[in-house]
């Protein structure tokens, strides 16, 4: 299968807030060429640094991969992005009844989620939760493929460890700021 160069990857309903009018918005890859990094601002300097400086290194390096919003209304312009990579969680790390469910192996293979972000102008607008949802999707998907039993996230900081509770996630006993869910769980989000 060949794909369009810039070509949405996953197209997302998003309904627009106040009306009843709703519009399609793509999440993909990013594309240095396409997408202006510049102008992406949420408001925390080390999430805007990464897009702007090392994101599309990461993807050369096939290190992690940033996935961004893009709104059809303003071609390029980054509403958010999450990035996602392959990991692994010790097993003794996890609470004592998901470790009894998983393989017995030292460590556990996971799919992280190391960076989730909103621009500053879009706040409000639910598409936090939207890019979660597309992340868990795609991790799942890809867990079928290359295997992978969690997906495992670093809270930036007290204030994002609520937001990932909202949508099931559970903090390891020794570690309150990586927080993980199983992919059955990451299945009924």
């Amino acid at each position: 299968m060949t794909r369009t160069r810039g070509a949405p990857d996953r197209i997302v309903r998003v309904m627009s807030s106040g009306t009843a009018a709703d519009s399609l918005w793509a999440t993909q890859p990013l594309d240095k060429k396409r997408h202006d990094r510049n102008r992406f601002d949420c408001g925390v300097p080390a999430l805007d640094t990464y897009l702007q400086t090392q994101a599309a290194q990461e993807m050369r390096r096939r290190g992690a991969v940033t996935y961004v919003l893009e709104d059809p209304t303003d071609p390029g312009r980054i509403r958010g992005y999450y990035t996602l990579s392959s990991n692994s969680a010790a097993l003794g790390a996890l609470p004592e009844e998901t470790a009894r469910k998983m393989a017995s192996y030292p460590r556990v293979s996971a799919i992280l989620l190391g960076r989730l972000a909103v621009d500053e102008r879009d706040r409000a607008q639910g598409l936090g939760g939207l890019l979660l949802v597309d992340a868990l999707r795609r991790a799942r998907t890809h867990s079928a493929a290359i295997g992978a039993a969690l997906v495992v996230v670093e809270a930036k900081d007290e204030t994002a460890v609520p937001f990932y509770q909202h949508y099931g996630f559970r903090t390891f006993p020794d570690n309150h700021h990586q927080l993980f869910l199983t992919m059955l769980e990451a299945g009924k989000v």
